[in-house]
C-alpha cells in the first residue's frame, strides 16, 4: 500500500505519538509498503529520501504555551505540500485531531482520496495539563470536540486499546473502531547478560512524561512510606514541567530520584538493570513505557484508572494497586522486595506478555484496517458520484 501519515511533530517533540509513528512507519516500510510522512520535523533523520514532507511548525500562543511544556508541538497545514504529498496514495492517515489532521481530510474529502484515523491524543491528557481536572465534565466536552472535528467525518479510527476503544463508544463515537496495539520493538527483550546495579539496592524505574497525570509523586511519595525506603533507589525517565517540583518531593528520601531523559539504548539498559517497575500514571490510551518494560522482563507495579488502560498487562493483583493510592503502592513495592524468588520467576512470564504485542504483528493489522478504509471510502466516493449524475 501507499499510505501518507499525517503527524504534527517528529522532530523537536519526543511523545508517544511522534515515537509511534515514526515506528510504525518503518515497520511498514520493511514489510514492503510505501510510507510518505507529512509533518514539523520529517527529514533525512527519520525519513528515507523522497519520503519526508515537511510542514512549517505552528505556534497559537495559549495551546502551544500548555503543548510545549509537553513536548508537544503543532504544525500549519501547507497545500501545495499536500498536493505532493498525497498523489497517488491509496490513504492518508491522521495521527491526531487538530489544525494539521483536520486540513488533510479536508483536502482527502475533496480529492476522492481516502482517509482514517488514529485516536492517540486523550482527552485526560488535555484537562490535566490545563489544570481542568477538577472540572468534572471537561473531558466529555474534549471528546466532543474532538469527535465533530474529526472522527465524525472517517468510517475506520485506530484504537491502541480496548479501554479507548469502549470510551469512545461510550461518547458516542459512530466509526468502525480497530483495536490494535502501538507495539513494542523487537530490541525491548530480556538479556541473559544484562548487568544488574552492582550495589545493594533495590531499583525502581518509572517512565513517562514529567507531567501532572504521570503521577511520579506517587512512587515518591510509596517510598518514603515503605519499610525499605533506606534501599530503594527510584529511577524517573522523562522530562517535563514538573521536574523541580518530583526533585523536592524526592530530596527527603535516604536515597534521592535519579531523574532524567533516557536516550533509546540508555533506556533498554536501565530497564534491564532495574529490580521493578512502577507505573503511577492515571491517565493512559495504552502505556506503552510499561508495555516496553514488561517486554524486558521487568516485573510492573501498575496504578488501576479509570482512564488508564495500563493495568490490562497486569498478570495478577501484585502488580497493580489503586491509582493516586500511596499506601498501597508501599505495601505492593514492599511484597516484591520481600519475595525476591517470587520476582525472580515473574520475570520471564512478563516478558511473554510482552511478546504479545511485537510491532510486526500489529503492523499486520493495521494494514487490514487500511485496505478496509480504502475499499469503504473509494465505494463511497463512487455512490456519490453516481448520484451527482
Amino acid at each position: 500500500m501507499r499510505i501518507a501519515f499525517v503527524m504534527a511533530d517528529v522532530g523537536e517533540a519526543r511523545n508517544g505519538t511522534a515515537l509511534t509513528c515514526l515506528r510504525y512507519a518503518a515497520e511498514l516500510r520493511r514489510q514492503g509498503h510505501e510510507v510518505r510522512l507529512v509533518a514539523h520535523g520529517a527529514g533525512p533523520a527519520n525519513t528515507p529520501d523522497g519520503s519526508a514532507f515537511p510542514v512549517p511548525k505552528h505556534e497559537p500562543f495559549l495551546p502551544g504555551a500548555f503543548a510545549a511544556r509537553q513536548d508537544f508541538l503543532f504544525a500549519r497545514p501547507d497545500t501545495a505540500v499536500f498536493a505532493h504529498a498525497f498523489r497517488g496514495v491509496d490513504v492518508i492517515h491522521v495521527f491526531m485531531p487538530f489544525e494539521l489532521g483536520r486540513a488533510a481530510l479536508r483536502w482527502g474529502r475533496a480529492h476522492e482520496v481516502s482517509v482514517s484515523a488514529a485516536f492517540h491524543v486523550q482527552p485526560e491528557n488535555v484537562t490535566y495539563n490545563a489544570f481542568l481536572q477538577g472540572v468534572r465534565r471537561a473531558p466529555d466536552v474534549t471528546y466532543a470536540l474532538f469527535r465533530s472535528w474529526l472522527y465524525d467525518r472517517v468510517r475506520h479510527v485506530h484504537c491502541p486499546s480496548e479501554m479507548i476503544a469502549d470510551t469512545l463508544r461510550a461518547h458516542g463515537y459512530r466509526a468502525r473502531l480497530h483495536v490494535i496495539s502501538n507495539g513494542v520493538p523487537d530490541e525491548f527483550a530480556p538479556d541473559p547478560s544484562a548487568r544488574p546495579f552492582a550495589d545493594d539496592l533495590f531499583h525502581v524505574l518509572t517512565v513517562g512524561r514529567l507531567a501532572p497525570e504521570k503521577d511520579q509523586e506517587t512512587l515518591l511519595r510509596a517510598v518514603a512510606l515503605s519499610r525499605h525506603a533506606d534501599r530503594i533507589q527510584v529511577h524517573v525517565a522523562g522530562a517535563g514541567g514538573l521536574e523541580r517540583r518530583l526533585r523536592a518531593v524526592g530530596s527527603t528520601l535516604p536515597h534521592p530520584p535519579d531523574i532524567a531523559f533516557r536516550a533509546h539504548d540508555d533506556l533498554i539498559d536501565l530497564m534491564r538493570a532495574c529490580d521493578l517497575y512502577v507505573h503511577p500514571s492515571v491517565a493512559d490510551i495504552e502505556a506503552m513505557s510499561c508495555l516496553e518494560a514488561v517486554a524486558c522482563g521487568l516485573v510492573p507495579v501498575i496504578a488501576r484508572s479509570d482512564a488508564s488502560a495500563a493495568s490490562q498487562f497486569a498478570l495478577d493483583e501484585r502488580s497493580v494497586f489503586p491509582a493516586r493510592d500511596a499506601r498501597a503502592l508501599a505495601d505492593r513495592i514492599d511484597w516484591w522486595v520481600e519475595h525476591p524468588a517470587e520476582l525472580r520467576a515473574a520475570g520471564p512470564a512478563y516478558a511473554r506478555e510482552g511478546d504479545r504485542y511485537r510491532i510486526a504483528g500489529c503492523v499486520e493489522k493495521f494494514v487490514r484496517m487500511e485496505e478496509q478504509a480504502a475499499e469503504d471510502d473509494r465505494r463511497a466516493y463512487a455512490e456519490a458520484a453516481a448520484r451527482r449524475d
